[in-house]
């Protein structure tokens, strides 16, 4: 469309004022339920000197969502859509289930492969894996190391899932079985050092997408990052400590790398959370309201921020709207300066490199946090934000797990050491909230404004008219390891 094209045109003006003529290399680091205070420059407890030094330094986002949980805000960082959009906005992609990110959309590794990047993926997939069609070597990416499902033992590298166990990790589509004992976060740190070192910077840029398993559970970490987490007092919140301060230590030593070869100066780092950090098992959103699995800020507000010796302002807030969707056209376009289809991919994120290097008003105006329709007696899940406001209708937390109460789902406000304080029980169904004045969701005025709330879900229903569903399908028990030598394989081809 036009106006996409003018603004493209306009940020490939001033990305060659501040980069060389070459594209720059892009390193995506992907973290897994980190929280909103989980690092040390938001004022955590936890000390994160390398992400705070790379935050401090570049253009932290203030205003950026996430969905409540994994898939969908993968599959919107790799497809530019609203999950919704592509049957994947009803819960994650569980061990066993044969669908996936539809194959009939293009991701983001597809786009900068086909404007001469060299593209990696490292770590977590959670896009689908029950035919090879679905997995990263086939979705763009010329090399993968890590594992296709959502969570698994840190150590062995094993997952279960309906009494079916087995090793989930491969180099490119080969099983890997002898890392048996070794730490994924620093295999996967050592990958994407590998990565960098065997790129031919002659052939072009690199893309790289690393994914580390952190901090999700299972809570496991070496007992040499123990030893630098005795001062926080709480067990749980002790070992996710440990894990995120390895995460910390390998994008140190990543960034080092890339210091070390040259390459630095011209690589934009991008860094961000999958979905709010699970309370539960350590994290803290603290002082947003409730965690992952819900649409309270906790579970939707991300923890991100770009950096890049050239970027043209560099060590501030920038308060507009971001969403996941956006990468991919902010990347392809506004980071690489190549040409996309948007019409064709019916994009849902915009080219926001204008705005985010520039803090120039946003043209996302709204972000559509969840739609998940009733189903099997759950009645249904949505949220909207659309400038100060947000509205949240039918169920606030849990959308994909129901039977999920308490401390998994919190509907309240989770301390550092897990308690919960939670708000006077209410049976509404309707929430409605003003960011801007109220961050953290203290004032529900549903009743104050009912004309704010007509019109903003009438936003739904203008998202609803184009959902697809697709609930996610009973798990097959041909999928099980035993049948692949005891390694999680694409089952279906």
């Amino acid at each position: 469309m036009m106006i996409g094209k003018v603004i493209c045109f306009v940020c490939l003006l001033q990305w060659s004022t501040t980069i060389a003529v070459s594209m720059p290399n892009i390193l995506m680091f992907v973290m897994d339920d980190l929280g909103w205070n989980d690092t040390s420059y938001r004022g955590s407890d936890i000390p994160t000197p390398n992400i705070d030094k790379l935050a401090n330094e570049g253009i932290r986002l203030q205003q950026y969502y996430v969905q409540p949980v994994c898939s969908p805000t993968r599959s919107a960082i790799m497809a530019g859509r609203y999950p919704y959009h592509l049957g994947l906005a009803s819960g994650v992609i569980k061990p066993g289930r044969p669908y996936g990110l539809l194959l009939n959309q293009t991701t983001l590794a597809n786009e900068l492969k086909k404007g001469g990047y060299a593209t990696h993926a490292v770590g977590k997939w959670h896009l689908g894996m029950c035919k090879w069609a679905y997995t990263p070597t086939y979705r763009g990416f010329d090399s993968f190391y890590g594992y296709y499902n959502g969570m698994e033992d840190y150590f062995d590298h094993n997952r279960t899932e309906n009494k079916c166990h087995g090793i989930d990790f491969r180099n490119n589509t080969e099983p890997v079985t002898d890392k048996g004992g070794l730490y994924s976060t620093n295999l996967f740190t050592e990958a994407v050092e590998q990565a960098i070192s065997k790129h031919d910077t002659d052939k072009g840029p690199f893309f790289i997408y690393a994914a580390y398993q952190s901090v999700h559970s299972p809570l496991q970490a070496p007992q040499e990052y123990f030893d630098r987490c005795k001062s926080i007092p709480y067990e749980g919140r002790s070992t996710f400590c440990a894990m995120l301060r390895a995460a910390d230590e390998g994008i140190s030593n990543i960034t080092m790398l890339l210091k070390d070869k040259g390459l630095l100066d011209d690589t934009i780092i991008i860094f961000t959370t999958d979905n709010g950090g699970q309370t539960a098992y350590g994290s803290s959103n603290w002082p947003l309201r409730g965690s992952k699995n819900t649409v309270f800020e906790g579970g939707v507000r991300g923890t991100a921020f770009v950096w890049g010796s050239k970027l043209p302002k560099l060590n501030y807030d920038n308060i507009q709207l971001i969403h996941a969707s956006d990468w991919l056209p902010t990347i392809v376009e506004g980071i690489a300066g190549l040409e996309l289809d948007e019409k064709k991919w019916a994009l849902d994120g915009y080219n926001m490199w204008p705005s985010i290097t520039t803090n120039n008003e946003s043209p996302r105006k709204e972000i559509l946090l969840n739609l998940d329709p009733p189903h099997h007696g759950f009645v249904g899940q949505a949220a909207i934000r659309v400038g100060d406001w947000k509205l949240i209708a039918g169920c606030p937390n849990c959308s994909f797990a129901p039977a999920h109460k308490g401390d998994k789902c919190p509907d309240g406000w989770v301390h550092l050491d897990q308690s919960i304080e939670l708000p006077p029980y209410t049976p509404s169904l309707t929430w409605l909230f003003n960011i801007t004045a109220d961050p953290n969701e203290r004032n529900n005025v549903a009743d104050m404004y009912p004309e704010v709330v007509k019109q903003l879900k009438e936003r739904i229903e203008f998202y609803n008219s184009t959902h697809i569903s697709q609930l996610p399908p009973p798990f097959d028990p041909k999928c099980n390891p035993s049948n692949f030598g005891g390694v999680w394989t694409p089952w279906l081809d």
